[in-house]
């Protein structure tokens, strides 16, 4: 039984082809990357003190962390006036934690590496653990000269 009516078909949907879509963004990414240049951030560089001094530096303890002499050797460490070894640094920062309170300022040349100056702030920390006396420790860049 046919009750006369038809069915209207749905018109097909158009089909979007993304093809010439996909090839002007292909065209474009290779246009940028053989155009543009490929630079890393420029290096900074510290600029130089004024007068190589702290004001504030009275009554502390100098450490000066020099830089390695060679690419092969570690940095090194001068205490007062004489360069010192880890375990040298170690036995007088305990040696003077022992007296009471110590206040150190550190001083590092531009060259330093940072996993040296962290090995110096371990040793201080431990100098301060070993005699439980609070060592506090200060940075600064001093010009030697």
């Amino acid at each position: 039984m046919s009750s006369g009516f038809k069915r209207k078909k749905k018109k097909d949907e158009a089909d979007l082809d993304i093809t010439p879509m996909i090839d002007v963004v292909f065209l474009l990414l290779i246009f940028f990357m053989v155009t543009s240049t490929m630079q890393g951030t420029p290096d900074r560089d510290i600029p130089p003190t004024v007068t190589g001094d702290n004001a504030n530096a009275d009554g502390f303890l100098e450490i000066i962390v020099l830089a390695p002499k060679s690419s092969a050797s570690e940095g090194e460490v001068k205490l007062g006036e004489k360069i010192v070894s880890i375990d040298q640094l170690k036995a007088e920062l305990i040696q003077k934690a022992s007296e009471g309170e110590l206040k150190v300022m550190i001083y590092g040349e531009r060259e330093v590496q940072s996993g040296f100056m962290g090995e110096v702030e371990q040793v201080i920390g431990e100098a301060s653990t070993d005699t439980d006396t609070e060592i506090t420790m200060n940075f600064a860049v001093k010009d030697l000269k």
